[in-house]
């Protein structure tokens, strides 16, 4: 965690309880629900194509942190857009914010890692929030205590962030539950913009890197970094091997045998009657 928000932590957490468990709860249940569907209607949202990029074995725990951060900006800047709140001068924000995690994200291979991902993980967000609207909207009002969910200091939303994050992983990670992180990211970037503080959105994309540095990031370099969300999404087919396809081969030959002779022998039965007759 970085100190802001360490210290933010310490400062505010006799001011700040945990979140309320039914949205956590209700994450989870999103997330088994988008893990369920994934190889059918949200990969359909996605329109991805199972193709494994070359750079999927060189991922580092920096680079998932660095790439998790610039798809934070990304998701973010995606749901405003998708709420009509998006407009130059928070786009020019958002920029700010990411331009130093893609100069640190593994060079021209993070970038690609990050253009690969992006699809995939907005579709599936955006499914979320389609299959859930009243968990992903107004979230400052469901976990923080503040009257109408009111975000009072920058450091808000990336604490609120790492308290809700802690009790959704707390039980296991899975790329639902990542996803799900994700999309109340985006609430709480909705919430922050209608709200008057777009200045908050660097401390969330901070707060969110954060949680990936603390709880996720050795999780993710075990499954290849972000690209593993493609094999989430689409499993890759099991390649045949020679063997293999030798035994197809000569499967199929014996198969069309089998109907040729037995083709013959009802050949053969007809033709009989036909020289008795004659």
């Amino acid at each position: 965690m970085s100190s802001t928000a360490g210290a933010f932590h310490q400062q505010h957490q006799s001011q700040q309880q945990s979140p309320r468990s039914p949205i956590v709860a209700a994450a989870v249940a999103a997330a088994a629900a988008i893990g369920a569907v994934s190889g059918g209607s949200a990969g359909g949202v996605v329109g991805w194509t199972n193709k494994r990029s070359p750079i999927h074995h060189l991922t580092t725990s920096q680079d998932v942190i660095n790439q998790g951060k610039c798809l934070c900006g990304e998701y973010i800047r995606a749901r405003l857009k998708r709420s009509g709140l998006l407009n130059r001068k928070i786009l020019q924000r958002l920029r700010n914010s990411m331009e130093h995690c893609m100069a640190g994200s593994g060079g021209l291979g993070g970038g690609a890692v990050v253009r690969e991902a992006l699809p995939i993980l907005n579709g599936m967000g955006e499914e979320l929030e389609r299959m859930h609207p009243r968990l992903y909207s107004n979230v400052s009002r469901q976990i923080s205590n503040e009257p109408w969910g009111e975000l009072t200091e920058p450091d808000t939303v990336g604490y609120l962030l790492h308290v809700v994050a802690k009790d959704l992983f707390k039980s296991g990670i899975t790329w639902g539950k990542v996803i799900s992180l994700f999309a109340i990211a985006g609430g709480l970037a909705v919430d922050c913009v209608r709200q008057d503080h777009a200045d908050y959105l660097q401390q969330l994309i901070e707060g969110t890197a954060d949680v990936i540095e603390e709880d996720l990031s050795g999780w993710l370099v075990e499954r290849g970094g972000w690209l593993g969300l493609q094999d989430h999404v689409h499993p890759p087919q099991p390649e045949i091997s020679v063997t293999g396809w030798v035994s197809i081969t000569a499967l199929t030959l014996a198969v069309i045998y089998i109907v040729s002779l037995f083709l013959r022998v009802i050949g053969s039965g007809y033709a009989e009657p036909e020289r008795s007759t004659n």
